[in-house]
């Protein structure tokens, strides 16, 4: 079992540079690392890093690439960590107007609807569905994550009612009322993204990640 070091990272895509050298040529798919029965190939690195340098808008050349690569294969290796996990416990359900928002702002930073973004991802050669895919993976694992540790996420309401003192001059009812629903949710969700740093941690302690 290996933990995740971004140092071996960059030994492992040091000797795979030169794929990246050119992007308009033939990108050779090879076997990167294995995350347990799964694999991360050189095409799906490369599908990541234009994907998030687009995204992101940054300008696509070799230096971008280079200082993205570590990222996108530890990226790519919690994914598949996830999706694994996912399917362990055999989750299927999520927010499908979270995905639909999610895709919809994504398009919106692009003056764009979601056929235009779309587009964009084929003009430039990267897959749309993994994108929509990988969004899911999320969605599916934060449903995971609140399904494990829901009964975790008890907030002291102490605590809130004193935030809610320092700021109550001038509210109405109905106002604190919002206010409280917002900082309640907020210490949820601080708490489940804790949940999930700690949930992802000790899967990649204790999955089988081969470098190649």
């Amino acid at each position: 079992m290996k933990k995740i070091n971004v140092l071996v990272f960059f030994f492992v895509l040091a000797l795979n540079n030169s794929i990246f050298l050119n992007l308009q040529s033939q990108i050779i798919n090879k076997i990167l690392v294995k995350v347990g029965n799964s694999l991360v190939t050189t095409l799906d690195v490369k599908n990541e890093i234009i994907t998030s340098l687009i995204l992101n808008g940054q300008e696509i050349t070799q230096g971008s690439i280079d200082k993205s690569k570590n990222f996108a294969v530890k990226k790519l290796v919690d994914k598949l960590i996830k999706k694994n996990e996912v399917k362990k416990y055999k989750v299927s359900d999520y927010n499908k107007d979270d995905l639909r928002n999610y895709i919809e702002s994504v398009a919106k930073k692009f003056n764009t609807d979601t056929n235009g973004l779309k587009e964009i991802f084929k003009k430039n050669n990267i897959n749309y569905e993994k994108f929509v895919e990988n969004y899911e993976i999320e969605l599916l694992w934060n449903t995971l994550i609140f399904q494990l540790y829901k009964s975790q996420t008890n907030i002291n309401i102490i605590e809130v009612e004193n935030e809610i003192e320092t700021i109550k001059e001038g509210k109405n009812d109905d106002e604190l009322k919002l206010i409280r629903e917002k900082i309640l949710n907020k210490k949820k969700e601080e708490k489940l993204n804790l949940f999930s740093r700690s949930h992802l941690s000790n899967l990649e302690n204790t999955t089988s990640i081969e470098f190649q």
